[in-house]
């Protein structure tokens, strides 16, 4: 399999809390699962990987380039949005989609209705997102990370404040990134995607 995302000897934690220790990781094309409890660290090893949290040690490299020698080059090829933000909340759904189309320039907009109807976002497209509820807003950056291009998309408790409808909906989306032999999608949950067949699994 094809290594996309290829992570060497990164160390990170708090004073009185280690995390990550010379800890490596060679993460292919397709889907794969970090799997831990709340809590444990999934969400600092996405930042990580995402670049939006410096690591106190190691090497990141995606498709040959390193982020130490071009950050920005790095950047431009990894999806991640904090769960949590408030960054966007005065723009609608459709406004936060073409902000992502103008970031990177493999954004398919041809997927957007599939996604948009698929997750039940018809009714919020054109919403402020502050209006939205937080599994609602959820579904806009999975939605986006879907559709970016980016050679790396990452996605953090991916089923939270989610329905039933949509997280089969999003089942059924894996099985397709699963098959992709030049992208990676990292997605976090503390259990098993059911019936997505990963290219590799990591526990912390």
């Amino acid at each position: 399999m094809t290594t996309i995302l290829h992570a060497s000897h990164v160390t990170f934690g708090h004073p009185d809390q280690p995390l990550f220790t010379d800890w490596s990781a060679s993460i292919p094309a397709g889907v794969t699962l970090v799997r831990c409890d709340e809590s444990r660290g999934k969400t600092t090893l996405l930042r990580l990987l995402a670049a939006d949290l410096p690591a106190q040690a190691g090497r990141l490299s995606l498709k040959g380039i390193q982020l130490e020698e071009h950050p920005a080059q790095y950047r431009s090829e990894v999806f991640y949005i904090e769960p949590r933000t408030e960054a966007f909340d005065q723009i609608s759904p459709m406004d936060f989609f073409a902000k992502m189309a103008t970031r990177y320039p493999g954004f398919d907009a041809s997927k957007l209705p599939g996604l948009i109807s698929g997750l039940s976002l018809i009714p919020h497209q054109d919403k402020p997102l502050y209006m939205l509820s937080a599994g609602s807003k959820r579904k806009v950056w999975i939605a986006a990370g879907l559709a970016c291009g980016a050679a790396v998309t990452l996605i953090d408790d991916v089923f939270a404040a989610l329905d039933m409808g949509s997280i089969e909906f999003l089942l059924a989306q894996f099985k397709i990134c699963a098959q992709d032999t030049d992208h990676a999608c990292i997605v976090a949950h503390y259990d098993l995607l059911e019936g997505v067949p990963c290219a590799s699994i990591i526990t912390i």
